[in-house]
């Protein structure tokens, strides 16, 4: 159905139709449904899905005077708006006043952080429309400057955001002091039984629209899941920005010091980032939002608390690179992409032993994510190659005189091919360089194997002989990866550990640049020196984990064998490299 169908006042078709739009999106389809006219609404919409111009429109239909299409002047205000954040509610004004201009509406703005006065002179003055943020606005209903008794529509934007950042206090003093013959509109991502709760005191018989529901939530978005060692969760980062090379990104981490860590280790690297966090002011907090909406700044480092709110519309993927507390958080995340029928990608880095919690949180989140490695260097690489013949083309495309009379004077002294390689290189070296994973390519190679191979115990691993056939040891890495992390095995401890019994017959020591610093485990080393050194469990001895490395036991009769063998470079482990010790162990 187009807009035009719709029972809509007629100048805000005309600012529609002025804006190119031609078809109402769900929510805007629903709220207008002539079933619901006069009706309260508490609507499940995600982020981005055109929901500002769907309560401005109702809004409007309930201002303006029957058969008028101007508004007389304002006293106090017919709708007051509430969100979230200072960013939303400025987002939200803009999106209305060019909405409502031909019905000379006034709107004005009233949002912590600005200047008091300034908020007081336009109330004064008369405004149609209120937005503001909550705390503002219980400011001006005790000051008596914001007068609610004509308000015609109330609209809470966002407000299970609104409920997690704690201002369920300042909804319910609106909600009171607000008159009783009022429309109340809830517009809600995900509806917790806070929400209920909240619609149940203070709304009317409110019809339930489900304008996005649970199984399209994330229709506009790829999720995709990948398994990680913990301790390279910042490289895997790295590699996923540059595969997308995405105009904007989010990352999201779970607390400041995460945030400002993550931050820190992406500019070094060369990315154009910028960090909110909670400890940032109000002017710093502008400055980096400004910085991506500009284009200085390409990706977001953020908690879920800092991030709240934001309108960024063209995220094209987010990186949850440490996991969300649930899955209504997932859901808020994912909502900063794939906005307004845009496609976006929504990332889960899961750490090694939280696979398990990962699922169960998709699947309360109704959502099926796609599980792959992070890309390697090389699949970056290859993309970089791929994308670089691309710009080079477009480059190519209609010179300018200028340019052509420079790249003739270049070629005297250069031949072709030196100068392609230069342009090359200028443009490689403008990119971060992509990120070994070794650790996680580990991770991965273990949870593929059967159930029953990985949940048997150590001991036994130990006390039984493998075959040549079997020289994976039957222990789950995952696990011990993630307990590594956490607290160290106390065997891992001194340099002089021992997890495995000595050789009898004589034997040859090596060493492999992994110590407890990567938090280095027999359980994961064994499987590694199997099969980088072609031998089996039984040609192994002694494990000594040190702070930086690990040095171990080959049999006499393995030990040339193995030498060769593990010397050969590897394309799993790139990093990981073993040699034969040249001093006594």
């Amino acid at each position: 159905m187009p807009f035009a169908d719709l029972e809509a006042p007629a100048p805000l078709l005309r600012a529609i139709s002025a804006r190119g739009y031609t078809d109402p999106t769900p929510v805007q389809a629903a709220v207008l449904d002539p079933a619901l006219r006069g009706r309260d609404l508490l609507v499940s919409s995600r982020t981005g899905s055109g929901k500002t111009i769907a309560f401005g429109l109702v809004a409007a239909r309930e201002m303006l005077p029957e058969g008028e299409e101007t508004l007389p002047a304002a006293r106090g205000p017919l709708t007051l708006v509430v969100a979230p954040t200072r960013e939303l509610a400025m987002q939200v004004s803009v999106e209305l006043a060019w909405l409502l201009a031909e019905t000379s509406a006034r709107v004005t703005t009233c949002v912590g952080g600005t200047d008091m006065g300034r908020d007081l002179r336009n109330l004064r003055a008369g405004a149609h429309v209120v937005v503001g943020t909550p705390g503002r606005l219980v400011d001006h209903l005790e000051r008596k400057a914001l007068k609610l008794d004509g308000l015609r529509t109330l609209v809470l934007d966002e407000a299970d955001e609104m409920l997690d950042m704690g201002f369920r206090e300042e909804l319910e003093r609106i909600l009171r002091d607000a008159p009783k013959e009022r429309r109340t509109l809830l517009f809600s991502a995900t509806i917790p039984s806070g929400i209920e709760a909240l619609a149940r005191t203070y709304q009317r018989d409110a019809a339930r629209v489900a304008a996005t529901p649970p199984r399209q939530a994330h229709q506009d978005i790829e999720v995709r899941a990948h398994l990680i060692a913990a301790r390279e969760r910042e490289h895997a980062v790295v590699n996923t920005l540059r595969m997308a090379d995405a105009q904007s990104a989010i990352v999201f981490c779970g607390t400041r010091d995460s945030v400002n860590h993550m931050h820190a280790n992406l500019v070094e690297r060369g990315f154009s980032a910028v960090a909110l966090s909670g400890e940032l002011t109000q002017s710093e907090r502008t400055r980096a939002l400004k910085a991506l909406r500009d284009g200085r700044a390409r990706v977001l480092v953020a908690t879920d608390v800092a991030a709240r709110g934001l309108d960024l519309p063209d995220v094209g993927i987010i990186i949850q690179a440490d996991l969300p507390q649930n899955a209504e958080v997932f859901q808020h995340r994912s909502g900063r992409t794939g906005r307004a029928g845009k496609k976006g990608i929504s990332v889960l880095l899961v750490p090694a032993g939280s696979q398990r919690t990962a699922e169960r949180m998709l699947t309360a989140a109704s959502v099926r994510a796609t599980w792959s490695p992070v890309a390697g260097p090389e699949e970056v690489r290859a993309k970089d190659r791929a994308r670089l013949l691309i710009d080079l083309d477009q480059l190519a495309r209609d010179p300018a005189d200028d340019d052509l009379e420079l790249a003739r004077a270049l070629l005297k002294e250069r031949s072709p091919e030196e100068l392609a390689a230069a342009l090359v290189k200028v443009r490689r070296g403008e990119l971060p360089a992509p990120e070994e994973l070794p650790l996680s390519a580990l991770v991965r190679e273990t949870a593929r194997k059967p159930a029953a191979k990985r949940s048997a115990p150590a001991a036994s691993a130990r006390s039984h002989a493998p075959s040549a056939a079997s020289s994976t040891p039957k222990t789950n890495f995952a696990a011990a990866a993630s307990r590594a992390h956490a607290a160290p095995p106390a065997a891992a401890h001194g340099s002089k550990a021992r997890s495995h019994e000595p050789l009898k017959d004589g034997s040859v020591w090596f060493r492999v640049n992994v110590g407890r610093s990567q938090n280095a485990d027999p359980r994961w080393l064994l499987p590694l020196i199997c099969r980088r050194g072609g031998v089996v469990k039984n040609d192994i001895g002694q494990i000594r984990i040190q702070a930086d490395e690990t040095r171990f036991q080959i049999s006499n009769a393995a030990a040339k064998r193995f030498e060769a063998s593990a010397g050969k470079p590897d394309t799993k482990d790139k990093n990981i490299h073993i040699s034969k010790l040249r001093e006594r162990a």
